[in-house]
């Protein structure tokens, strides 16, 4: 073969090398620069849920590993695509002999070197690089489904904290206007102690039962503060910041409103859920893997081919001379059948066949903790409504029971401690029925997004 057949066959592999190289792009959407630069986005003066949701979505630390996942998944890609590739390489033979007692016209040291560049392609290997390629591309689904699901459990975490900040304020103004009550109570015990019309065993009762109204409201205000410190913490937002959310008035038709089925909640959120989707990736590259192991048992076709060249100081000529003789290059086509590789395709087969078997396992898991989860929302959103129904008459007649009990309490006709019951029974049925009314609207709010994927706060 001449100089110029040999040198276009090195040039097709190099340039074979440099389009495909040229073809990687980072994945659409974002690069590795966005995975640790800040977010453009500004902070709203007040939040809404919105707000918060598309705040932590380009934020949060764990969407961002999700999206340094696909972009590691897109280069196990291409490392997948680059087994296509071929080899070149150079190598170099560099030795000295000494001969103790040299023959006759042979010198006592001698130089070898030797020089060679080296080409091989596998042309067909069972086709093992093609299914590498696909697995690679359906694990970079998975990642980024992994990424859904990451924003689906970031939604109900904002979605829990957001409820419970507005119900904490609430419970601050219940807090507060019972502090209010007892307040006015304890001014009125103290006018009837100095006119003589009540002792001070009754107006310290009375004292007793405003400071803990005022315990109770300090504690409303420390769950509050403890409320917004866990969205705080899902919004990635400093300690000192002064998070502000947007007040919402929920009506009670948000407790009663109608709700889809057990049966479509779970119909719908399997065909949609990140884990189900993924799940069902995994049968595709269980098949894939099994088909890698297979290709064991097929043979290969590389192309090889070289050039090289060599001095030799005994040689009798010069080394010019010499590297211009010995000048060769070579091409071949090598063919490889395996016959026997001590069970490791066999054993590869059995492994991919009993993967393969994980599919069902994980599907039948996840059935269970989707028709548990959804059985557990109805049951806490119809305990809920229940408990908001009954705690709705239960206030009106705590509320009549109070304010008679606080009149016959001025005309002297019954004593401090059952007005202090009267004024507690209170307390506790607002406290009540507002947490019954936002563990109801907790529960159909997340039954409504297992059902439409969104979560709306009006």
């Amino acid at each position: 073969m001449s100089n110029r057949y040999l040198l276009l066959f090195l040039s097709f592999f190099l340039t074979f090398i440099n389009l495909r190289a040229e073809q990687f792009n980072f994945p659409s959407g974002f690069t590795s620069d966005d995975v640790t630069s800040q977010s453009p986005m500004m902070m709203p003066a007040v939040w809404t849920y919105d707000d918060c949701v598309n705040w932590a979505i380009a934020n949060n630390i764990d969407i961002r590993s999700a999206m340094l996942s696909v972009l590691e998944s897109d280069q196990n890609i291409g490392m997948a695509k680059d087994a296509y590739l071929p080899y070149v390489g150079f190598s170099t033979n560099q030795s000295f002999t000494n001969y103790a007692a040299p023959a006759y016209g042979q010198t006592r040291n001698s130089y070898n070197s030797s020089y060679n560049i080296n080409a091989s392609w596998t042309i067909w290997e069972g086709n093992a690089r093609k299914y590498r390629v696909e697995t690679n591309k359906l694990f970079k689904i998975q990642q980024q489904l992994y990424g859904d699901d990451v924003v689906k459990n970031l939604q109900l975490g904002i979605l829990q904290a957001y409820l419970n900040i507005l119900y904490s304020a609430e419970a601050i103004d219940i807090a507060r206007k019972s502090l209010e009550v007892s307040t006015a109570q304890a001014q009125r015990t103290k006018r009837l102690m100095e006119t003589g019309r009540t002792s001070r065993v009754d107006y310290a009762q009375i004292e007793s039962q405003k400071a803990q109204d005022e315990y109770n409201l300090v504690q409303a205000q420390s769950s509050y503060a403890s409320a917004k410190v866990t969205l705080k913490n899902l919004l990635n937002l400093s300690l000192d910041y002064e998070l502000n959310i947007q007040e919402v008035d929920f009506s009670d038709n948000l407790v009663n409103a109608p709700l889809p089925t057990k049966t479509q909640v779970f119909e719908i959120a399997m065909n949609w859920l990140p884990q189900f989707k993924s799940n069902e990736l995994n049968k595709s590259i269980f098949n894939y893997n099994l088909k890698i192991a297979k290709a064991g048992y097929l043979p290969s076709i590389s192309l090889n081919g070289g050039l090289g060249t060599a001095y030799n100081s005994t040689g009798g000529f010069s080394w010019g001379k010499q590297m211009k003789n010995f000048f060769n290059e070579n091409i071949g086509l090598s063919f490889s059948v395996p016959i026997y590789d001590g069970n490791a395709t066999r054993r590869a087969i059995n492994i991919a066949k009993l993967q393969a078997l994980d599919y069902d396992l994980t599907q039948t898991q996840l059935k269970n903790e989707l028709s548990q989860t959804i059985e557990n929302l109805f049951i806490e959103s119809d305990n809920a409504r229940a408990k908001y129904i009954s705690g709705q008459t239960q206030l009106e007649a705590t509320t009549l029971t109070a304010e008679l009990v606080d009149r016959q309490f001025e005309l002297g006709l019954v004593n401090p401690l059952e007005l202090l019951t009267a004024h507690n029974n209170l307390l506790n049925a607002r406290l009540e029925l507002l947490q019954s009314k936002y563990m109801a609207i907790l529960s159909n709010k997340t039954i409504d997004f297992y059902a439409t994927r969104q979560v709306s706060i009006p």
